[in-house]
């Protein structure tokens, strides 16, 4: 199995600009940078220092960086994209150094050699370089940007990367090695830095309901009736190319696989049938006796339901909403609907959203219209102040009126941060209404009918072995 990724190598401007202005000082070129990278002797050098991996592909490796800057001011052509970085990572021990580093070989000379010689006319220098570093061997190989037969430069477009990985792909099947046959593709990174910092995300909720509905079920029937009853609806017939899982209240399906393979819907079935009953039975228990303790007793704060009556409009919408998520009062409880527990990511922006409503005294829609209205006019004021004020900045050379213009300027401009801060988030709030009221009209629908029922007292019709 091996993964590719590819990506270009720019001239850094403050690069250049320290060595244009600074002559007696030695730097090192972008493109002499990452070859030493991929060269590196202490990464790929074995253990017993007896071979060093390190090929050239219509280069020598010796002399690659020579040669490919020869090419790149023979033909003009030194700025932009000076080279290509990628690399092919294969499983921890599943291939050999001698191996890995002889499919970097044949992966370079199909991708920019011979084969790419023979389709489009061009062959580009390549240094193909072995890491034994890391627990899994992996290629880095750095590719010249222009041809060394007719100076055209490399197109590192999408279809480039499918080509780089198409042939990584083959080349592993030819020679008897695992591939990725669905690639879950690339987190985006909001969802990735959430998960690493374990706040919910809709996959880390659905793992984690699969994992408990796992250890309460006894067979497959029961782990899909206890997820819907969580509020997850699962597709596994045969007709469907792949299982797939969503919330009920939900369109978007996510297909099983992208979860992880612990979570392939094969694989659950085969947790699923490793439970004992009596164990699942006990754990049922536990988990019903633990529910009991969690159901909802509804207030603001601590407040009785009667007090929080009188609590209404946008205002109360957003402190019941907050309430619902368990925020307030001091995270007392958990919420039961999938899309209440995913916004308890965002639950300190909801909380600003609290605030500014009661600040400003804002209870409907129009009210908070109207302040959006008056937030721009003052925004518009105070930046026609602060131009003038700028204006005069140019033609003063009092130093002390100077001094106090600068202060008046910074003063406007923090006035004008605050309320353009406030502008966001009332419109925020207005988007986000009409989802919060639908999120509180689900977890209701949870309180009132989502716990599991008690199980018959008589366990006796059912059969105890598997």
């Amino acid at each position: 199995m091996a993964t590719t990724k590819i990506w270009t190598v720019k001239c850094s401007m403050k690069k250049l600009m320290d060595y244009a202005t600074n002559p007696d000082k030695t730097t090192e070129s972008d493109l002499e940078a990452v070859i030493d990278y991929a060269m590196n002797g202490e990464k790929v050098a074995s253990l017993d220092e007896k071979a060093c991996y390190v090929s050239g592909v219509n280069c020598s490796s010796d002399t690659a960086l020579d040669e490919m800057m020869s090419i790149q001011k023979h033909f003009g052509k030194t700025g932009g994209n000076i080279a290509y970085h990628c690399y092919q990572s294969f499983k921890p021990g599943e291939i050999t150094p001698e191996e890995c580093h002889r499919l970097g070989v044949e992966l370079a000379r199909r991708m920019w050699g011979a084969d790419y010689r023979r389709m489009w006319g061009a062959d580009y220098q390549v240094v193909v370089a072995t890491h034994l570093d890391k627990g899994h061997l992996h290629n880095h190989l750095v590719c010249n940007s222009v041809s060394l037969i007719d100076g055209k430069k490399f197109n590192c477009n999408k279809g480039a990367y499918r080509r780089l990985r198409r042939l990584s792909d083959d080349l592993c099947r030819e020679n008897g090695y695992s591939v990725i046959e669905k690639p879950r593709g690339k987190t985006p990174r909001p969802i990735y830095i959430a998960e690493k910092n374990g706040e919910p995300t809709r996959y880390n909720l659905m793992r984690d309901a699969i994992d408990e509905a796992i250890v309460l079920s006894t067979d497959m029937n029961d782990f899909l009736a206890i997820m819907k009853k969580w509020g997850y609806v699962i597709e596994c017939k045969d007709t469907r190319k792949y299982p797939t899982i969503r919330s009920i209240h939900s369109k978007k399906n996510t297909r099983m696989y992208r979860l992880g393979d612990e979570y392939e819907i094969s694989r659950i079935a085969e947790r699923v049938n490793e439970n004992s009953l009596e164990s699942v039975y006990q754990r049922q228990d536990e988990y019903l006796a633990k529910k009991r303790h969690l159901r909802h007793s509804y207030g603001y704060g601590g407040r009785s339901r009667k007090s929080a009556r009188k609590i209404g409009g946008l205002k109360g919408l957003y402190y019941k909403y907050l309430y619902l998520t368990g925020y307030l009062p001091k995270k007392r409880h958990r919420p039961l609907s999938p899309e209440m527990r995913e916004a308890m990511r965002m639950c300190d922006k909801y909380s600003a959203c609290a605030r500014l409503l009661a600040r400003e005294n804002l209870s409907t829609i129009e009210d908070l219209e109207s302040f959006m209205e008056k937030s721009k006019t003052e925004i518009d004021l105070l930046s026609r102040e602060r131009n003038k004020i700028r204006n005069r900045l140019r033609r003063e050379k009092n130093p002390g009126t100077i001094e106090e213009l600068k202060g008046k300027r910074n003063n406007l401009t923090e006035q004008i941060i605050s309320i353009r801060k406030d502008l966001k988030l009332a419109k925020f709030t207005l988007d986000r209404s009409e989802q919060v009221r639908n999120d509180i009209r689900i977890e209701h629908e949870y309180c009132r009918g989502s716990h599991m029922k008690q199980r018959n007292k008589s366990r006796s019709d059912h059969d105890l072995e598997r």
